[in-house]
């Protein structure tokens, strides 16, 4: 048993624990489960504080980081409206593309954990959901797992038969977290209100089509991921930001006639820095490759207006080789089949937050 961390407000204030590769790049925990549960019945006042009794014991039972577990848990609007007196702090997710047409979640809540050891990370998932200490299912149901990974060689292993770089943490074969491509934490913690010290999440399950991916050349590749001035040999290097062209966005469009993922998404950012913090990772759940992408952000709209401009809905106008889909950044390999939003609250808020009876 291990002495309890001294832990913040902040559910989702990961960052500090990650480790760095030679280049100062950060590493991501590798293993990552996403539960998705329902209240049993709307729980008590009583029933709040034993689910924050396990949660504490989760705290003490590992290291905070990577080498231990990293875990947070939110709550979604159907939780405010089913069982407390309280407007959904958050909206329902909605389609974010014209050509997409997911299902919308309507979990309770959920709870993600990741760490660099898969088997601390799939204890406490089964602990939470058995005859164990961390048993909750007096009062959460547990309806939904998604699983997967992120790391070095992990997608090279996971998916042999493809040609995905042993360097590659994802499955299409390059790098996405960086220092610079990332909102600080702090830029994404509420900073006032009644979830003062909380973020926003945003939840999706993205099907990739990785064999007609990798069957291009890299470079290719390079210039829908980034933009079409990058090469991959500059790709892999990247170690602070994706060099992306964004502020030159039409004009590399209307000469190359392909518009990059991070080009258009980057033009969202606001001086520069990004408005979200991504913790997506890869997965193969049902034996489809994909991303389960989680976006953390101040406000949902700061996701919603991302998501928008990384469509590059008008990049066609710069070019007519530029479609919706067709040479605009990775919209072609990509289908989002779930969507979900959730407030994270405070770490004082997690259990049950403001259910009736119970603050």
């Amino acid at each position: 048993m291990t002495t309890a961390p001294t832990l913040t407000d902040s559910q989702h204030a990961w960052e500090s624990t990650f480790r760095h590769d030679d280049l100062g790049r950060p590493l991501p925990p590798k293993f990552h489960r996403l539960l998705f549960v329902n209240a049993t019945a709307t729980p008590s006042a009583a029933g709040a504080a034993r689910l924050e009794a396990v949660l504490r014991r989760i705290d003490r039972r590992h290291p905070w980081g990577p080498e231990g577990l990293l875990f947070l848990v939110g709550w979604s609007p159907g939780w405010f409206e089913r069982h407390t007196d309280r407007t959904p702090p958050v909206n329902r997710a909605v389609k974010m593309a014209r050509w997409e047409d997911p299902a919308i979640d309507d979990f309770d809540g959920f709870l993600h954990l990741a760490g660099d050891r898969e088997e601390i990370v799939e204890e406490i998932a089964a602990g939470l959901f058995s005859d164990s200490d961390l048993d909750v299912r007096e009062h959460l149901q547990l309806a939904e797992t998604r699983t997967g990974f992120v790391g070095e060689g992990l997608p090279r292993e996971r998916l042999a038969e493809l040609d995905i770089p042993e360097q590659s943490p994802l499955l299409l074969g390059f790098r996405s977290v960086l220092r610079g491509s990332q909102a600080p934490e702090p830029n994404i913690t509420i900073a006032d209100g009644p979830y003062t010290g909380g973020t926003t999440a945003h939840v999706s399950r993205i099907e990739l089509n990785v064999a007609q991916w990798h069957a291009r050349p890299r470079d290719e590749q390079s210039a829908l991921l980034y933009a079409p001035t990058i090469r991959a040999a500059e790709a892999d290097a990247f170690h602070d930001d994706a060099p992306s062209d964004y502020d030159r966005a039409d004009r590399t469009v209307a000469e190359h006639g392909v518009i990059g993922h991070a080009q258009a998404a980057a033009r969202a950012r606001v001086g520069d820095v990004p408005l979200i913090n991504r913790r997506d990772f890869a997965t193969l759940d049902g034996g489809v490759p994909g991303t389960h992408f989680v976006s953390l952000q101040r406000e949902l709209r700061d996701f919603n207006n991302t998501r928008a401009i990384m469509n590059g809905a008008d990049a066609a106008a710069r070019n007519a080789r530029v479609g919706v889909r067709h040479r605009n950044g990775i919209n072609a390999f990509m289908n989002v089949t779930r969507r979900a939003t959730y407030i994270v609250p405070p770490r004082p808020l997690r259990s049950f937050p403001f259910v009736r009876g119970a603050r």
